[in-house]
């Protein structure tokens, strides 16, 4: 809870009546530490955006807040030889706070990617849990290499605010995308390798001798895990059963084992994913059907088409055009 109630009066609400909304004691400003749950946090963050109206309240939100404090994780990440270490530590170990909450960094391109995604209960919780990930993130980096960090490029899955002047530009010192397949972050390769400045060696290595068993638990499911890679490389025209499997450093019988066990297959897994971007980008009228086909890793138009029809009963046009986004 800490910084919410700062960022709740600086758009005119009152932080009380919004904690009675879902339901959370007023107590819980008292002990900004205390954990509460992920769902009421998301909820809360949510209602607090169409209530002031300011849909880029999840960003406010986390920069009243300031440097996350994780605990152990935070202590840990100090500890990290470099930018890449510390990333690695914090996304492995996220869900001992958020459960839900998915950043991976991917390095395939010549400027790495930080992946985030918050998956709400509904779209706005998701929408306003990304945000506050983001920059979060961002204020740890910064934390790490110093105020100057600046990301290249933000991105956003969800749309620009309609109306209202958004602080992110002006935050995150470069520019912002919306409608994006993946939210997250561009950053310069050369940050990752960054060394920080913090204790001697030995401590260090006595740190994580002490921290890391504490810190070891369950990481979010498998499916969950493989739904976030299916995600990214539908894009690209790569996504395969084989291909998830050789990203996990398994093989495909693995593969199928290890999702049967969570009552999933890679064909369940991939038509999940497929239907939450169309559900995301269909309505959207400057979002092309040949772009969505391309996001959902279709080789052609008609081949997507033809799995439109198929799972919603219509045509991709049709929808648009009862829907009037079209």
């Amino acid at each position: 809870m800490r910084g919410y109630a700062e960022a709740a009066s600086s758009v005119g609400l009152d932080p009380l009546e919004m904690l009675s909304r879902v339901g959370l004691s007023h107590n819980v400003l008292d002990e900004p530490d205390k954990m509460i749950s992920f769902d009421t946090w998301l909820e809360l963050l949510a209602q607090s955006a169409a209530v002031s109206g300011y849909q880029d309240f999840g960003m406010r939100a986390a920069i009243a807040r300031g440097v996350p404090d994780y605990g152990q994780v935070t202590l840990l990440m100090r500890e990290a030889e470099t930018v890449e270490a510390a990333i690695q530590l914090y996304s492995s170990h996220l869900s001992l706070h958020a459960d839900g909450t998915f950043i991976q960094l991917d390095k395939r391109f010549e400027s790495p990617f930080i992946v985030m995604e918050v998956v709400g209960r509904t779209r706005e919780q998701s929408i306003q849990g990304t945000q506050y990930c983001v920059v979060g993130v961002t204020i740890q980096i910064r934390w790490l290499t110093g105020e100057d960090f600046h990301p290249e490029l933000v991105s956003f899955s969800h749309s620009k605010a309609s109306s209202g002047t958004s602080i992110a530009p002006r935050f995150f010192g470069c520019p912002v995308s919306y409608n994006q397949v993946l939210s997250g972050m561009v950053i310069p390769r050369s940050i990752l390798a960054k060394p920080l400045v913090t204790s001697q060696p030995f401590l260090r290595k006595l740190a994580l001798q002490h921290l890391e068993p504490i810190l070891r638990s369950p990481a979010n499911s498998f499916a969950t895990r493989v739904r976030f890679v299916v995600k990214q490389m539908l894009e690209d025209g790569r996504c395969s059963a084989e291909a998830i499997a050789t990203h996990f450093g398994i093989d495909r019988r693995t593969l199928n084992r290890r999702l049967a066990n969570e009552g999933e297959n890679f064909s369940s897994v991939v038509q999940a994913v497929r239907l939450e971007i169309t559900r995301a980008a269909i309505d959207r009228p400057n979002y092309s059907l040949a772009e969505l086909a391309d996001a959902l890793g279709f080789q052609s138009l008609s081949a997507f088409s033809r799995w439109f029809q198929e799972t919603y009963g219509c045509s991709a046009s049709q929808w648009r055009k009862q829907s009037g986004s079209g």
